[in-house]
Order: C-alpha cells, then sequence, then structure tokens
C-alpha cells in the first residue's frame, strides 16, 4: 500500500537540483539560458520553494546565477574566468592522475587500459557519444585509483562549471583522435608507475584541450 507520508521538502529539493543539473551538464540548457522557475514547480508539481533551494544550491556552485529582476540563467563564465578554470582543472587532473600512477592496482591499470581501448574504437569510427561515455569511464577509473576524494571533488565541480565549452571542442574536426593518442600517453606513463610523466601527460591532454575551449570561446564571442 502506497506511502501517505509526504515527501520532504529537502529530497524534493534534491530532485530537481539533479534534474536541473543534468540538463546543464548534458547541454539541454546552455550557457546563458533562462530558467523558469514557475515552470519548473509546475513540472515537478511542488511550490516554489524547493525549487529555489535547489536553485540557490546551484548557485553556490556556480552553475546557474540569479540576476536582476529576478532572472536566473545557466552561468556562462567569461574569457578570464574560463582561463582560469582551465588551467585550474589542469593542475587538479595532473594531481589525480600522479597519484593513481602511484596507488593503481594491476588490475585497475588493465582497466585503465581497456577504458582507453574503448574511447580509441570510438574516435576511429567519428563516435563523439560513444566516445564521451568511454572518456568518463576512463578518468574516473583515475580518481578512484587517485584515493584522494578531496581532489576528486574539486575535479567534479570544476568539469561541471566547464562541460558546456568542453563538449564544443569535442565538435571540432579530428578531436578525439587527437584526444585518444593524449590518453595513449597517459596509459603507457601509469603502466609503467612513472608518476611524474602521467602528470604531465595529463597536464599536456587538458591543457591542449583547454587552448581548444579558448578558442571556440573566443570565435563565438
Amino acid at each position: 500500500m502506497p506511502s501517505s507520508t509526504p515527501t520532504p521538502a529537502s529530497s524534493l529539493a534534491e530532485r530537481i537540483r539533479l534534474s536541473v543539473e543534468a540538463d546543464i551538464l548534458d547541454g539541454r540548457l546552455a550557457p546563458g539560458a533562462a530558467i523558469d522557475e514557475k515552470a519548473l514547480a509546475a513540472a515537478f508539481g511542488v511550490s516554489r520553494t524547493p525549487v529555489r533551494e535547489a536553485l540557490l544550491w546551484l548557485a553556490a556552485h556556480e552553475l546557474v546565477e540569479f540576476q536582476p529582476r529576478a532572472a536566473i540563467r545557466v552561468r556562462r563564465p567569461d574569457t578570464a574566468e574560463l582561463v582560469a578554470l582551465l588551467e585550474y582543472l589542469a593542475e587538479l587532473e595532473a594531481v589525480c592522475t600522479r597519484l593513481a600512477a602511484q596507488r593503481m592496482t594491476l588490475a585497475q591499470r588493465q582497466d585503465l587500459g581497456a577504458a582507453q581501448q574503448a574511447a580509441a574504437t570510438c574516435a576511429a569510427a567519428n563516435d563523439r557519444g560513444g566516445y564521451e561515455r568511454a572518456n568518463e569511464v576512463f578518468h574516473g577509473l583515475l580518481y578512484t585509483a587517485s584515493g584522494n576524494p578531496v581532489v576528486v571533488e574539486q575535479l567534479r565541480r570544476t568539469r561541471a562549471r566547464l562541460a558546456a565549452f568542453r563538449r564544443k571542442v569535442m565538435e571540432q574536426p579530428g578531436r578525439l583522435a587527437v584526444a585518444s593518442r593524449e590518453h595513449d600517453a597517459i596509459v603507457a606513463a601509469v603502466r609503467e608507475g612513472d608518476a611524474d610523466g602521467a602528470m604531465l601527460a595529463m597536464r599536456d591532454h587538458v591543457l591542449r584541450k583547454g587552448k581548444a575551449v579558448a578558442d571556440v570561446v573566443l570565435a563565438h564571442r
């Protein structure tokens, strides 16, 4: 028999937050897109209180912003902030990869190689969706193996703020093949236990992509 206990407001806010966040990360809500509080409340069949709570959380994590006259939009970083975020992401990814190279088990190293092989196959077929999924697995394996949840939390937050721009890079002709080759260098260093080499390869990978992201944004502006 269904429970008649009302859903806590915090749970409702979490559902709404996850839904809006997924729309931002997947590109259904682009940078600068307006978010309609009233429409969200109607879509979820709730009052505006949990909607506002969800949006305040997203604003605190710099995914949306409240503007004058009650407008709410997906946050669009300016060029200077974008460059700063890319530099920060490169250092976080580099530290994470260095730790992973030091701490990975043999099984984890084999899984990393398999994830890269899957990504390479998708790159060869120009399968962007498949590549992005394999790429998530690849980076996720490094995050887990790093054994440092503090670094990983900051990584995920920074990647979320850059999601729309990183997606644009993957649409550039030839980018999948280039990214796959950069991953090969990371895997090779990790397999050899070369922590410094892995760190440098990852930093180079992110900064090369960062240059491409900056080019996309500047061209768009």
